[in-house]
């Protein structure tokens, strides 16, 4: 039996990310697997992106941004109601309570592997990530 796999090229993905080597690193992967990405050096160009994209499906996001942190950028991203995840990817030590309690995020800790970016990725466009994420509560 194979697996129903979603048309990944109608998921966007928007890159935050001020370190332009990991930029393009993020780019030039996700698009080799068939994602539109939008990419954006900082906060600011992020929020634009997001704005003029509504189809945007998800959000990769460095807490190490430039004018506004990462966590600041979650506190407007939260405020404007979206209900796009976020993959918050960073170096601190502190990721993980950034992240916790907000069913709209999932951290990964740099440095990481790529695959574990993708896997990440296939389970938060998944039709269904918002039961896994609440069935996944009820049992935790």
């Amino acid at each position: 039996m194979q697996l129903q796999v979603n048309d990944q090229r109608t998921h966007k993905i928007l890159a935050i990310e001020d370190d332009p080597e990991v930029l393009s690193l993020y780019k030039a992967y996700l698009q080799k697997r068939g994602y539109q990405v939008l990419s954006a050096a900082g906060a600011v160009e992020g929020m634009s992106l997001l704005q003029s994209h509504p189809d945007t499906r998800l959000i990769l996001l460095d807490l190490n941004l430039p004018g506004m942190s990462g966590e600041e950028w979650i506190a407007w991203y939260l405020q404007q109601g979206k209900h796009t995840p976020v993959v918050v990817a960073s170096g601190k030590g502190d990721i993980l309570t950034i992240t916790k309690g907000n069913n709209m995020t999932a951290a990964l800790t740099k440095p990481f592997h790529m695959e574990e970016l993708q896997e990440l990725i296939e389970v938060l466009l998944a039709d269904d990530w918002h039961e896994q994420i609440s069935v996944d509560k009820k049992t935790h």
